[in-house]
């Protein structure tokens, strides 16, 4: 199949597969999971019901980002897909708001495969989205969907404890693989070091439909909205390329040695790394760097654009 990069770059992909073991998927159930989940996430619940699958953040009372990841509907209930480090903690913090709803959280055994250079026509496991973005099992219990704002990638969720048949000729990638294609994809992921560092627009969840700015009150909401139309977005997400690694929550500095942003994720790529961090946007296409001493990044595109201070954000 063809796919074109953010490079605008069309290229030929032989399907691959990358075991996810970082990801863990939580579900929600009970009578009042949608009214209790539309009081905590960014995203609008009710939009799963045409959609299926959407990306969506979780934030603190001060509108900093605890977690980000795609949610589903599944029968009777609703799937939540994030990091694993934080699934632990996130459903001992979820908890604390359920009061008296009816509502029930616990981490599902699944097993989570990432599909590169997937053709949307092409059945998986007994599962083919025919032009939707999720297909289930008529079980209920496996998943294929469409990874939201990307190109040529799906997810696979089923059991653990069920053998997955895929296709003989498909070969096998890394999780780095899997990481690289979320930062040229311009795909944010929340994790340990990162966890309240940046509101949802500073990670680019706005520019990614990751917000509903219509749905009413939920943690956060009133900070996400202010800094929405009040025109406070100063910092946004870039891609870079950069000659060494670094990790989530390194920070970045300028010529001048200064403070000037934030690593969200890195990989390793073909020639050296790329990676997505948080800069403020006058100082995008400045020379930044990791630490000093090192080469400049380099700014790659994203297959979105970034609004501009003078347009209002």
């Amino acid at each position: 199949m063809s796919i074109s990069s953010a490079d605008g770059v069309s290229e030929t992909m032989t399907m691959q597969v990358v075991h996810l073991e970082q990801i863990a998927v939580l579900a929600f159930g009970g009578a009042d999971q949608r009214s209790f989940l539309q009081g905590q996430l960014t995203q609008d619940l009710l939009q799963l019901d045409t959609a299926g699958t959407r990306l969506t953040g979780w934030c603190n009372p001060k509108g900093r980002l605890l977690a980000t990841g795609q949610i589903l509907a599944a029968p009777g209930e609703t799937w939540w897909l994030l990091p694993a480090e934080l699934a632990e903690q996130t459903m001992t913090r979820l908890r604390m708001f359920v009061l008296r709803a009816d509502v029930q959280i616990r981490q599902l055994e699944l097993d989570v495969h990432g599909l590169l250079g997937f053709d949307t026509g092409q059945p998986i496991a007994g599962l083919q989205l025919s032009g939707r973005d999720i297909a289930l099992s008529a079980d209920g219990q496996s998943a294929l969907l469409t990874v939201t704002g990307s190109a040529g990638r799906a997810l696979l969720l089923s059991p653990a404890s069920a053998d997955t048949v895929l296709p003989d000729d498909i070969s096998t990638a890394s999780g780095n693989d899997w990481a690289l294609a979320d930062i040229r994809d311009g795909l944010p992921c929340i994790c340990t070091p990162t966890a309240e560092a940046f509101v949802p627009q500073q990670v680019n969840l706005d520019l990614l439909d990751g917000i509903s700015f219509s749905k009413g009150c939920y943690v956060g909401q009133e900070v996400v909205a202010r800094t929405q139309h009040l025109g406070r977005i100063k910092r946004r997400m870039y891609r870079f390329a950069a000659g060494h690694s670094a990790a989530p929550g390194d920070g970045l500095i300028d010529a001048e040695n200064r403070p000037a942003g934030k690593v969200v994720s890195c990989a390793a790529a073909d020639t050296g790394f790329e990676l997505l961090a948080v800069v403020p946007i006058d100082l995008a296409t400045q020379p930044l760097f990791t630490r000093p001493g090192t080469e400049r990044l380099n700014p790659l595109p994203l297959p979105y654009s970034i609004p501009s201070i003078e347009a209002g954000n």
